[in-house]
């Protein structure tokens, strides 16, 4: 299916060269503006319809309509994306993941930002992630919105119980398992009761992936040259993230039995566990009487996090290019996007909006603030790499395969996906160097 998709792409990108759309207005003579985008919660939904109606009232001119992908998979989303492109109905605006963006770029099918957003882009973002998402080969595509990444969770009241400080929780590895093994509640017949440590291990296997790649990238790992003909997994940082997953298990610290991530976490069947910014606001509506931390990931050689950025960006097809471009400069203003960041408890991507009271006020927004973020490699065929590393990794979790048989497969089959795809996608653009 993505090959297909990948080819619909050139196909339209060849009848669409030095053609465009025809220029429309609405019926009352304004120009009209679309935005495509996935709208998850009453609360998104709320904020937008409030964008368009100020935005509007400031530029009585201009006719913001705000189109919700009836659906919940970015998958669906980006291929609705293309399948819009396809049908010469590209929106004027959307938002997607940096990596998927890449192929886009590369078919000239997005509109290159105009001084005014590269210069909020380059002086305003928040960290290099935010401020390198929206860069390929050095144009500047958009402007971020939306990014995140993880942090480490941790029960206050079961560090106490376990003797260990709430307030201090660990900052190396070897702490991390110590504290675990300490926190961890083991039945008479050896099974968990509670989980000093949960480790994504099974589900979905690029989310598997994602929480590994934290693992990896604090050991030291690269995950990809740089063209992204090859994987680097199936080394030194990729042993030792593996490593530590094993001796979870062979500790009895943690196991595929264990029901983990946040739903274990809130139910308090598990101690510590990483995660993204949004499982405060979830304990907080679903757990309100857990008393919970956050911290930095833990060193090995550093600490990084695995994560990713969805930078907003405006189709080349598009016949109002400035009016897009003037509703996303709207959008990230500091006002607007405070009050965007604040409603839907969101990272705020913004330097200037971090530093308003109420988010440098909040402890656990700073810890993801200072937490150090990976920034991803940008070419389009990433996330099936994530797809076949978190299978492998799913199969190692269950005992079926060593660590070296885990990294070794993985490898063989990432670069042969990798390399294929590669030459499939270089040759169907015709510009392979």
């Amino acid at each position: 299916m993505r090959y297909w998709l990948s080819i619909l792409l050139v196909a339209v990108f060849a009848s669409s060269a030095g053609c465009h759309r025809e220029a429309a207005v609405t019926a009352d003579g304004r120009t009209p503006v679309r935005a495509y985008l996935m709208l998850l919660n009453t609360k998104q939904v709320e904020y937008f319809s409030w964008a368009e109606a100020t935005f509007e009232a400031q530029h009585p001119d201009i006719d913001i309509i705000i189109e919700q992908f009836p659906g919940s998979s970015l998958k669906d989303y980006e291929i609705k994306i293309r399948l819009r492109y396809a049908s010469k109905q590209s929106p004027d605006i959307w938002v997607f993941r940096e990596n998927a963006l890449s192929e886009f770029v590369n078919l000239g099918l997005l509109a290159p930002a105009p001084p005014y957003i590269e210069r909020i882009v380059q002086e305003n973002s928040l960290n290099e992630l935010i401020r390198q998402a929206p860069y390929f080969d050095g144009t500047c595509y958009g402007i971020v919105q939306l990014a995140a990444w993880q942090a480490l969770y941790y029960n206050k009241e079961m560090f106490r119980e376990a003797g260990l400080d709430p307030e201090q929780p660990p900052e190396t590895w070897e702490e991390m398992m110590d504290y675990a093994d300490k926190l961890t509640i083991r039945r008479p017949d050896g099974t968990i009761e509670r989980a000093g440590l949960s480790l994504r291990k099974t589900g979905y296997k690029p989310g598997i992936s994602e929480k590994w790649l934290t693992f990896f990238y604090s050991a030291g790992g690269t995950p990809f040259n740089e063209d992204g003909t090859e994987s680097h997994f199936n080394s030194e940082a990729g042993h030792e993230a593996t490593a530590l997953y094993k001796e979870a298990m062979d500790r009895n610290i943690d196991a595929v039995e264990v029901e983990g991530d946040q739903q274990g976490f809130g139910q308090e069947r598990v101690a510590m566990f990483i995660r993204e910014l949004h499982v405060v606001d979830w304990m907080k509506v679903n757990y309100p009487d857990v008393e919970f931390g956050v911290a930095q990931i833990p060193k090995e050689d550093t600490t990084f996090s695995s994560g990713g950025a969805y930078p907003m960006v405006v189709s080349s097809e598009s016949e109002h290019q400035e009016e897009a471009w003037r509703f996303l400069e709207f959008l990230m203003s500091d006002d607007v996007y405070a009050r965007y960041a604040e409603t839907m408890h969101e990272m705020p991507t913004l330097k200037s909006v971090a530093e308003r009271p109420q988010f440098k006020n909040d402890p656990y927004l700073q810890v993801f603030i200072n937490q150090p973020a990976y920034i991803p490699p940008k070419f389009p065929h990433d996330k099936r790499s994530l797809e076949i590393l978190g299978a492998y990794l799913e199969r190692f979790a269950y005992g079926h395969l060593s660590i070296e048989e885990t990294l070794d497969r993985a490898t063989e089959d990432i670069n042969a996906h990798l390399q294929t795809n590669y030459a499939r996608y270089h040759r169907n653009t015709n510009t392979a160097p």
